[in-house]
Order: C-alpha cells, then structure tokens, then sequence
C-alpha cells in the first residue's frame, strides 16, 4: 500500500509540474499581464502603508521595478559639487548606516520613477554616476501566474535543529523570513524568532489569502535544512511577503546575516533567492556595495570564510541578473525535471551551476492561495508540503550541500563547493548541471 501511495503521489505531482508550465506559458513574458500584476501589487501596499514602487521602461520596452522618491549614489561620488547638483533637483542626501555610509539615498518624497529616471540621467550627464533603487521581483510578482502546487509526498523528519552558534557554518537566508505557524513534523522547529524574521503571509493585500511571496522563505529554509540538517539557519527578514523589497534593504540584510556569523565565529553561507536586472547592465548599487563591505569582511577574518550563492533569476534571457552576475558570487540556474534548461531560467557565462528547479519537494505555509495568480488557487492545511519553481528553489539546494560538505567532511567553503562541481557536466550558459533535489520518480 506504501508503494501505491508513493507512486500516486509521483503521478500526481508529475501532473502538476505540466499544468504550472501550461499556466506559465500563458503569461510569461507578457508584459499587459504584469502590468496588471504590478498594478495591484502597488495598491496593495499603499493599502498596507508599505513603501511604494513604480515601473520604469527602458529602450528597449522592458519594465523595472525601482522604488518611488529616492536615487542611490556612493557616498565617495557625492562631493560638494554632486551634492550640490542632486540638491538643485531637490534631491536631500541620506545615508545609510547598515552600508556603513558608503552608499547615499538621494530623497524625493513622491518622486515618480519616471521623474527619478529623467533625474538619474541629468545627473549622470554631469559625471555623477546616481542610479535608481531597484526592487527585485520575487515568485509571481515577476513570473506572473501559477505559484505552489500541493504535494502529498513529503521527507521524513529531520534530527533535532542545531543551536544557532553551534559549528563552525552557518546558513544566512535573507528572503520573506519564516511563517510562525508551527510544524507536526519537526521541519524548521526553532528558527522562527517573532518578532524578529517572522514572514506575516497575509500583508499586502490584507485579504484573507496568502500574498504573492508569501511561505517564499519558508520553502527556501527547507530546502536548505533537507540538505544541511546539522547546519544552523539564520533568517532575515527583508522581503515582504509581496515579494517587492528594495535594494537597498536587501543589501543592508546581507551585510547583517555576515556581520552576526561572523560575531558568533561562524563562517557564513549567504543564500539570496532573489535578484534583479538593471537598466544598464550594470551591478544594482547597493547590493554590489554589500558585496564589497562583505568582501573586506571576510578579509579582516582568516580564520572565517563566505560564500555567496544567489539565484540566476527567471527572466529567460542572458541578461545579467544582480547579485547573482557579480563577480565571486555563485550563480545558479534552473533545470527541468528531465535535467535539460529550464527556458524561463536566466543564463550566460555568468551562471556557475544548476539544478532542478521546476516542481522541487519543500515545506510550505498554511492558507488559501489568491486566485488573481493562480487560477486554480489551491488550500494548504496543517503540515503542508507543495512543489516550488524557479531559481530561487535552486538556490538554497546548492547553499545547503556546500555547507554539510564544509561541515562533514571538514574543509572551508570554497574547497566544499569544489568538491560540490568536481565531475559535474557543463552545459552552456548554464554551468556545471549538480543532481541534488531528485527528479520526481
């Protein structure tokens, strides 16, 4: 009877990876569909008194998400003569702090982005390099439709949760946070601090159903604890469970989860489930100044060692998508459950690896999903398992095995993710393919 169960439960999920493709493939890329997705998403958080965003176009026709009434510049390119310059556009300079200062908010308050681009460009044409503050869209919020699917197939209960300063690694998560609500199971027992990383689910809108990102985390930090149970995860809450954070607070989140490891004389695998293009190509500022502070970090401390692993995106071209692209950070990519290119998975030179990211088995959150995303919106009760998508599942897969390798097999975490690709096939503009998360069956 067991095996009937676990063959039903294969099928059923096998079905369910081909209706979220289908449901997929009707909106990917349409951008009047996430016009309408983004739309809602702004009057929902206005609702819930949550920092706006506004959509910019480039060119080329493609859509931003950047944050309303501020530009970014690095404190270094703000002499008197720039600062002068942004104060003629009506631009005030606050810095901020958690980046140690190096990077400057320029404020507007209910400056369009479409304002900020035309401000951004005046400035830049006068040799100050200011750029808008991107916010990286997670799940639906960029990906349009179809979200979690239900599974009946689930793992079986992990050991105890390690003390969070226990060991020599931590994993550092900075996504929605964690649901509050409590687990049968055993899975994720112990990581939820409230307050502190808690993911609220039912935010912007409050509507009695879960928001678009909402349980994002909560997948994320499964995976990595199916990987890695005897690793200790620390949660950052940066991300709304909209799934629209700026920048700029990510990156403050970044420096944070390093600076604590660092604290508890803990090396520090930093999993970042999110990502962002930019108009430019160039790196998104604040969270490449994160990386540098978190690059000096590491320096001032031999004895530790981090590794940054982030997710390629799912906008399906080559363009760079930040901070995955960025230079020294592991990239990772999406395969299908056949091992070949996911086509909505990001890819390019710069992706270093990938794994099985359409229908991967995780922990998910109790509620009703919203029907605006998911037609066929489904209802997850007590203990809920469900499959998740995109190269934010792929992601914590790969954080996860580098870190119990590190810890294992005792070696620092750049030895650990050689060992990880050692012998693994290279596909182009995908990286090295690693089988970590099974194919369904």
């Amino acid at each position: 009877m067991v095996a009937v169960q676990d063959l039903q439960g294969q099928l059923a999920d096998v079905r369910a990876v081909r209706r979220h493709a289908e449901v997929f493939g009707r909106t990917w890329g349409d951008q009047a569909w996430q016009r309408q997705v983004f739309d809602r998403a702004r009057e929902a958080r206005r609702t819930a008194l949550l920092p706006d965003f506004d959509v910019v176009r480039d060119d080329a026709g493609a859509d931003f998400l950047v944050a309303n009434g501020e530009l970014l510049v690095r404190a270094e390119d703000l002499d008197a003569r720039a600062g002068g310059l942004a104060a003629g556009l009506g631009l005030a300079p606050e810095p901020i702090a958690a980046l140690d200062g190096r990077v400057v908010r320029l404020v507007r308050a209910g400056a369009t982005g479409a304002e900020l681009q035309r401000d951004a460009a005046a400035l830049r044409r006068k040799g100050v390099p200011a750029t808008l503050n991107f916010v990286p869209p997670m799940a639906v919020v960029m990906k349009s439709q179809g979200g979690a699917e239900p599974s009946a197939r689930r793992w079986p209960s992990p050991p105890a949760a390690p003390a969070p300063t226990a060991g020599p690694v931590r994993v550092a998560v900075v996504d929605t946070g964690l649901t509050r609500q409590t687990r049968s199971d055993g899975w994720l027992a112990g990581l939820a601090v409230d307050p502190g990383n808690i993911d609220e689910l039912d935010v912007s809108p409050a509507n009695g159903l879960l928001d678009a990102a909402a349980g994002h985390g909560t997948a994320v930090a499964g995976l990595i604890q199916h990987e890695a149970p005897e690793v200790p995860i620390a949660m950052y809450a940066a991300v709304p469970p909209d799934g629209a954070a700026f920048e700029s607070d990510i990156a403050a989140a970044m420096v944070t989860a390093v600076r604590d490891g660092f604290a508890a004389r803990q090396s520090v695998v930093l999993n970042l489930s999110l990502g962002t293009t930019t108009i430019d190509d160039r790196p998104a500022l604040a969270l490449q100044v994160a990386l540098d502070i978190i690059d000096e970090l590491s320096a001032a401390e031999p004895d530790l060692d981090v590794l940054v692993v982030a997710a390629a995106g799912n906008y399906g071209t080559d363009k760079p998508v930040w901070p995955a692209a960025a230079r020294g950070v592991v990239a990772v990519g999406a395969l299908t459950q056949s091992m070949l290119p996911a086509p909505w998975s990001s890819h390019g030179h710069w992706v270093d690896c990938s794994v099985i990211g359409d229908g991967v088995l995780s922990v998910y959150v109790e509620g009703e999903e919203d029907p605006f995303f998911d037609t066929a919106a489904d209802s997850y009760g007590p203990d809920p398992w469900a499959l998740h998508f995109g190269t934010s599942f792929a992601a914590p897969q790969v954080s996860g095995r580098v870190a119990h390798v590190a810890v294992t097999e005792k070696v620092d975490l750049h030895d650990a993710l050689g060992r990880v690709l050692t012998r693994a096939r290279r596909i182009p503009d995908l990286g090295r393919t690693l089988a970590i998360q099974p194919p369904i069956g």
